[in-house]
């Protein structure tokens, strides 16, 4: 369990990055400035750079449920089975919705976005048996 718990960790970090990563190659050395500056004022966004933002404001929202039953699930021991097979799936489907965010290809982000709250369930219902 704790090995998804990092790798959930792991795409947040790189999914903070991807915002200042798609606007640089649009922006090229005008982000670079901006990020080294105060940055009192927002860069406008790209449309890709913008649903990148939008799918880590997701990401925030959905570690506020997984982290506190991941962290059950290693207090009750619950290494295996439906905790384990839960916050894989959660993993899998999270690191899918970005990309199916960015783009936007038919019902794509709401199909993963309901498989990862499916592995929230999984989780749930594992930490409620224990």
């Amino acid at each position: 369990m704790v090995g998804l718990i990092l790798g959930v960790l792991l795409l947040y970090v790189i999914q903070t990055y991807l915002p200042p990563m798609i606007m640089s190659r649009t922006q090229g050395a005008d982000v670079l400035r901006h990020g080294g500056g105060p940055r009192d004022e927002a860069l406008p966004l790209t449309v890709n750079a913008g649903r990148a933002k939008r799918a880590l404001a997701n990401m925030n929202e959905a570690m506020m449920v997984f982290l506190p039953l991941a962290l059950l699930a290693v207090h009750f021991g619950l290494n295996d089975g439906l905790a384990w097979a839960g916050a894989l799936v959660f993993l899998l489907a999270r690191a899918a919705y970005v990309p199916a965010y960015i783009t936007a290809i038919g019902l794509t982000r709401s199909t993963v976005w309901t498989l990862g709250h499916v592995g929230l369930g999984m989780m749930a219902v594992a930490v409620w048996m224990a």
